[in-house]
C-alpha cells in the first residue's frame, strides 16, 4: 500500500494532522477540500490498520468503518469515481459493492458512501458504528442530522478508539455551522474546548476547531488561475464567500443584492424620544424564539435597537425577562404594572394547546405583556423588508429604511444567511435559522412603510407611460384592422 498516490499539500496536510475531537476544513472553492475528506480515512486510519494487520500473525481483520456523507446520493458521483481511481491503485485487493456503495479493503477496514436526504434519513444509522465520520458539504446538512450521526462514533477496538474522527468540509454557509465551528474565531485554528462531567465524578474534554482553506492553498497553479478568473467574474457576494472564504457574504441567500452590513448594521445609539417604539416576537420553547425592538424615526426608517433570545423558557418567564429589559430602559409603566409597547407575535401564542389554563399570550397579559396578532403574509412581508434595506432616501445616499444595532447579533448574522427557496425564487428559503428573519418580517407587517413622495411620483409617471402606450397600441390595431377591412 503506497501513500503517494496522494501528496497532500500544506494545508490538506494540516488537516490530517490535527487531533481535535471535529475539524470543519472549509472556506472557499478550490483548494481540494473533497479530496482531503476522502482522503482522511486512509491517512489517518487506513494506513495505520494496513500496517497493523501486516505485522499480525494471525491477520485479524480490522473493524475500523469510516462513512463519507452527503445530502443527497447524486452529490457523491464524482467523488465514489474518484475513490475507484485511488483505491484500486491503493490497494488491488479492495473490493466494491455497489449495492452498499462501499469499499472493503485487504485488511478488512471500510469506507462506506451515505446520503441523509431528510432529516428522517438519520435513523437508517440508528444502530451502526463508526471509527470515522466525514461530512462532505456539511452546511446541507441539518444540525440534527449532524449531532445525532455523531452518537455512532464508536469502536470496541483499544487502538483505533484513540484515532476516532470527526471532520467535515463545508463552503461558507450563514446557518448553524457558522455559528457552531467559526464564529468564536472567524480567522481559524482556534481550539474551541468545553469539559464533560461523566457519571463518575470525573470529566473528559472534547475540542473543535475551524480550519480555513482559500483557493490560493491548491498547488495546481494552471488550476488556481482558471478558477479565479471564474470566481472574480461573479457577483460580490459569491466572490467574498466562494474566494475569500468570508462566512458572513453567503453565495446563494435571498438578500445578498441588498444587505450590506456596513450600511445596514450600525454602533448602538441613544434612541431619540420623539420616536416610536414597538416590539415583535416569534414564539419557541424547544426551538429558538426571539424578541426583537424597534424603534421608527421621523422619516418612516426603522431602526431595531435590542433583541432577546430565549429557548426552553415558558410564557411566565419569557414575560418576566421582558418586564426586567424594559424596566431597565424606561420602557415600563410602574403605575400601570404594564410595558408602555406592544407589537406584532406569532399568531401560534393564541392558540389552544388542549390543556387547562391559559394560552401563552394570556400568561404573559397577566404579567403586563400585551401582543397583537402578526399579519402573516410571507411574500408581502418579504416585500417590505426588500425596499426597506434597498432604500436609502430621494437621493440614494440617506439613512436606510431599515438598520440593525450591532448588539442584535442572532439578525445581523442571521438574516444576511438566509438562502433562496428550492420552489420559489421570491421567497427566502423555510427551516434553519429564520427565526430571527420571521421576527422581522412580523414587524415589517406592522409598520407598512408608506411610499415617498417621489416614489409616487415615479409611479404616476409609470402609469401614465404605460397608459400612454396602451393607448398607442389601441390605436394601431384600429389602424391595422380597417385596412384590412378595406
Amino acid at each position: 500500500m503506497s501513500e503517494q498516490l496522494y501528496s497532500p499539500a500544506p494545508v490538506q496536510a494540516e488537516f490530517h494532522a490535527c487531533t481535535a475531537n471535529e475539524i470543519l476544513f472549509g472556506g472557499s472553492a478550490g483548494p481540494g477540500k473533497s479530496l482531503a475528506l476522502l482522503m482522511d480515512p486512509v491517512q489517518t486510519q487506513l494506513v495505520y490498520e494496513h500496517q497493523r494487520w501486516l505485522d499480525s500473525g494471525q491477520r485479524k481483520p480490522s473493524i475500523g468503518w469510516a462513512i463519507h456523507f452527503r445530502r443527497e446520493f447524486p452529490r457523491l458521483e464524482q467523488t465514489i469515481a474518484r475513490s475507484h481511481r485511488i483505491f484500486r491503485a491503493l490497494d488491488p485487493g479492495a473490493s466494491w459493492d455497489a449495492q452498499k456503495h462501499t469499499w472493503t479493503f485487504s485488511c478488512g477496514y471500510k469506507l462506506q458512501f451515505g446520503h441523509m436526504k431528510t432529516d428522517e434519513d438519520r435513523f437508517n444509522y440508528i444502530s451502526n458504528e463508526y471509527s470515522h465520520i466525514a461530512w462532505d458539504e456539511v452546511s446541507e446538512f441539518s444540525e440534527e442530522q449532524y449531532q445525532f450521526v455523531n452518537t455512532r462514533l464508536r469502536t470496541a477496538d483499544h487502538e483505533l478508539q484513540k484515532r476516532l474522527r470527526i471532520v467535515s468540509a463545508s463552503n461558507p454557509s450563514g446557518n448553524w455551522v457558522r455559528s457552531y465551528f467559526v464564529d468564536h474565531a472567524p480567522d481559524g485554528r482556534v481550539l474551541l474546548e468545553r469539559d464533560i462531567p461523566l457519571s463518575d465524578g470525573s470529566t473528559v474534554t472534547r475540542s473543535r476547531i475551524y480550519i480555513p482553506a482559500k483557493l490560493i492553498d491548491n498547488p495546481d497553479p494552471a488550476f488556481r488561475i482558471s478558477y479565479e478568473a471564474n470566481l472574480r467574474d461573479r457577483p460580490a457576494h459569491i466572490r467574498r464567500a466562494l474566494l475569500e472564504s468570508d462566512w458572513y457574504a453567503v453565495a446563494g441567500a435571498f438578500f445578498a443584492e441588498v444587505f450590506n452590513s456596513e450600511v445596514h448594521v450600525c454602533d448602538p445609539f441613544k434612541i431619540p424620544s420623539g420616536w416610536e417604539k414597538s416590539r415583535s416576537m416569534d414564539w419557541g420553547i424547544k426551538n429558538w424564539g426571539t424578541v426583537g425592538w424597534y424603534a421608527k424615526d421621523t422619516d418612516d426608517n426603522l431602526v431595531k435597537y435590542r433583541e432577546f433570545n430565549f429557548k426552553g423558557l415558558d410564557a411566565a418567564e419569557v414575560a418576566e425577562e421582558i418586564h426586567r429589559i424594559e424596566d431597565n430602559a424606561g420602557e415600563w409603566d410602574n403605575s400601570k404594572r404594564c410595558s408602555r409597547l406592544t407589537g406584532p407575535a406569532d399568531t401560534q401564542i393564541w392558540a389552544k394547546t388542549g390543556t387547562v389554563g391559559p394560552t401563552i399570550a394570556e400568561e404573559m397579559s397577566l404579567r403586563g405583556v400585551w401582543w397583537q396578532p402578526c399579519t402573516k403574509n410571507k411574500r408581502a412581508a418579504v416585500q417590505q423588508l426588500w425596499h426597506r434595506l434597498k432604500d436609502r432616501g430621494p437621493k440614494g445616499n440617506g439613512t436606510p429604511g431599515v438598520r440593525f444595532f450591532r448588539t442584535c447579533r442572532k439578525s445581523v448574522s442571521t438574516i444576511p444567511a438566509i438562502g433562496t427557496s428550492d420552489t420559489d425564487a421570491e421567497l427566502p428559503a423555510d427551516g434553519g435559522d429564520d427565526h430571527w428573519l420571521d421576527e422581522t418580517l412580523y414587524q415589517m407587517m406592522f409598520r407598512m412603510r408608506a411610499a415617498r413622495q417621489d416614489e409616487l411620483k415615479h409611479t404616476r409617471e409609470y402609469y401614465d407611460e404605460l397608459g400612454e402606450a396602451r393607448r398607442r397600441a389601441r390605436n394601431r390595431r384600429g389602424n391595422w384592422k380597417s385596412g384590412y377591412g378595406a
